[in-house]
């Protein structure tokens, strides 16, 4: 019995892997897995230096740095190009919103009110306005042009609200004219006894610094 057990008890001894068995096992993982390490270096990186399994992992760590690095610095030019593009796009949003038309009238006395306009950026839409504002009052007396401020008009007894002639000169200048001012319009040029007197008044010009004024058909007759 006894030598039963002794036999017995040797066996399970005999199972259990030898220390030299882990230690090869561990060093075989080991190899392996520098391998892959290895492996996933340019072959040109690696060829430098010794043949070393140390000198080859201070190749790796090196490389590996680089590409931190050159992310690092790749993620910073992102940043910049992407702040640019903000700030492009904010400048975009402002000039946009800053040449929205302005238009304000305001009542100087009984029969003559004063009509700013900002944001006409050429004399032909400056032109259209005071068409416009001669259908819609008795006569425009003074007219001045600028194209970075304020155009001012000079208008004498209004035919409709002031909020009414606001709408319709920003409409035209918006290019969204109802039908109804188009109608108007054609009308008014088509009329073959139209009063040309209507462009008798002085025109300024904050732009040019010249002074225009025009002069009623009397004059050529």
């Amino acid at each position: 019995m006894e030598g039963g057990c002794i036999n017995g008890s040797a066996l399970k001894m005999s199972k259990k892997p030898a220390r030299k068995d882990i230690e090869k096992n561990r060093r075989n993982h080991m190899k392996f897995l520098t391998s892959q390490l290895f492996s996933l270096i340019p072959t040109h990186y690696m060829s430098k230096g010794g043949d070393q399994v140390s000198d080859r992992m201070d190749r790796a760590i090196e490389y590996i740095q680089s590409l931190k690095t050159n992310l690092e610095m790749i993620e910073n030019k992102k940043e910049k190009l992407l702040s640019r593009k903000r700030s492009h796009e904010h400048i975009q949003t402002n000039n946009s919103s800053n040449s929205s038309h302005d238009i304000q009238i305001h009542e100087m006395s009984h029969d003559l009110d004063v009509v700013l306009v900002t944001g006409l950026k050429n004399h032909s839409s400056f032109c259209d306005v005071v068409q416009l504002l001669d259908q819609y009052s008795a006569e425009v007396a003074l007219a001045n042009f600028s194209s970075c401020g304020h155009s001012t008009f000079h208008i004498r007894h209004k035919k409709i609200e002031a909020d009414g002639i606001c709408k319709r000169i920003k409409q035209k200048l918006e290019g969204s004219t109802v039908m109804e001012f188009k109608e108007n319009a054609s009308s008014f040029w088509s009329q073959p006894d139209s009063d040309l007197s209507v462009w008798d008044f002085d025109v300024h010009s904050f732009m040019w610094g010249l002074e225009l004024e025009v002069l009623p058909p009397s004059i050529f007759s």
